[in-house]
């Protein structure tokens, strides 16, 4: 009997400590979507399925990308609302995975790896070696060429030309573009690189560029952009990590931009252009958008005496068919109302089935529990009667 009730208390200890936590708590990792996994492509782009299960409000997916199978030297560790990423890569064979994070803040486990080769042809376009147009900045530098100009006949050999971008970006997504500068006439020459969007067919420049681990803006002095030295030959070659600014007056939500990098020399002339490249960038909804998006957001609650405002912020994209809950939701004090608006209907449809999805495997676990108990007792009373007889 001793026996027999110490393997079943075993049994129950391990169901409590192990089975329920890893088994009936544990939340599932996406699935991947695309690229196919093994497949040769010609975009970055990489797409996975959303959870039906409600996910934390702020950028709940983690995606990893790397060239090596293990991970060991991961290469983009990037963390989204969206259910897609472009990162940008270069020509070869790539390894991503996502986790996910639900509405009480727990991650899943990672995905399945997937791989896929990309193949692409980006030949930069011909070289723009003077000012396209004004500038238009705050402090509104005037359009002109370095101290030592460098001829624009193809006998110089100059160029400045910048490739890698990719065609797709989120409003809050950076990416790393290859520069390449080819100045015969300026050997050992000091300039400040940035990167500018705009608009297209706008004239209002915008965007960040990284220098050091601080951020710059678009905006702020040539001397606080990106310095670079040419060497003997006049030659520089390296990559910018370079974002867009949702917060300027130059973002006007998702469409088509054109981006470039500028060049100034280091006595503030300029700025110089590189070849141009168009990309689209996937921004900020309109208020009216969102208003239509209300009876799509599963998992937003607003406390009462609050509107939900649509944020003005690169962070916020709202789409009518996600699943996610919506980040950046800035709230502002308004008179309560005697009836329930549609923000108060869709924070009692999302605590119910918060609690249909908490609460189920829970009881589940505590009636696997209470029958282990039950077993126990049955076992232990029915040795003393045997040893009664």
């Amino acid at each position: 009997m001793e026996k027999t009730f110490r393997i079943t208390l075993l049994n129950i200890f391990f169901t409590i400590f192990f089975v329920l936590p890893k088994n009936i708590f544990a939340i599932s990792a996406p699935d991947l979507l695309s690229p196919a996994d093994s497949s040769t492509v010609t975009s970055s782009k990489l797409e996975w399925q959303a959870p039906s299960y409600a996910l934390f409000s702020s950028s709940p997916y983690r995606v990893q990308v790397d060239d090596n199978s293990d991970f060991s030297s991961i290469y983009r560790d990037y963390y989204t609302s969206n259910t897609h990423y472009t990162p940008s890569l270069t020509n070869s064979t790539w390894y991503w995975k996502v986790k996910v994070k639900d509405s009480a803040g727990t991650w899943s486990d990672w995905s399945s790896i997937w791989s896929f080769t990309l193949s692409t042809s980006n030949t930069p376009s011909p070289t723009t070696t003077l000012p396209e147009e004004s500038y238009s900045t705050p402090y509104s530098t005037p359009p002109s060429t370095d101290n030592n100009p460098t001829p624009t006949s193809t006998s110089s050999k100059s160029s400045f030309t910048i490739s890698g971008v990719p065609s797709t970006i989120d409003s809050d997504q950076s990416f790393i573009v290859s520069v390449e500068l080819n100045l015969p006439n300026n050997p050992s020459s000091t300039f400040y690189l940035k990167g500018a969007f705009k608009k297209t067919g706008g004239s209002n420049y915008f965007g960040f560029t990284k220098v050091g681990s601080s951020w710059i803006k678009n905006g702020n002095s040539y001397s606080s952009q990106l310095p670079v030295t040419t060497d003997s030959s006049g030659n520089w070659s390296g990559t910018i990590d370079v974002k867009s600014d949702g917060s300027d007056s130059g973002f006007t939500g998702t469409g088509d931009y054109i981006f470039k990098i500028g060049r100034y020399s280091s006595s503030g002339s300029g700025p110089i252009w590189s070849n141009e490249e168009t990309l689209n960038i996937t921004g900020v909804t309109s208020s009216k958008e969102t208003s239509d998006t209300n009876q799509g957001l599963e998992t937003f609650s607003i406390p009462q005496g609050a509107v939900a405002k649509a944020p003005s912020t690169k962070n916020s994209i709202i789409s009518t068919k996600s699943k996610t809950a919506v980040a950046g939701v800035s709230l502002e004090s308004t008179p309560s109302s005697s009836s329930p608006t549609p923000q108060d209907q869709l924070s009692k449809v999302d605590s119910e089935k918060k609690f249909n999805l908490n609460y189920i495997p829970v009881i589940g676990g505590t009636v696997l529990i209470l029958s282990g108990f039950g077993s126990l007792i049955y076992i232990y009373r029915k040795q003393r009667l045997q040893s009664k007889l």
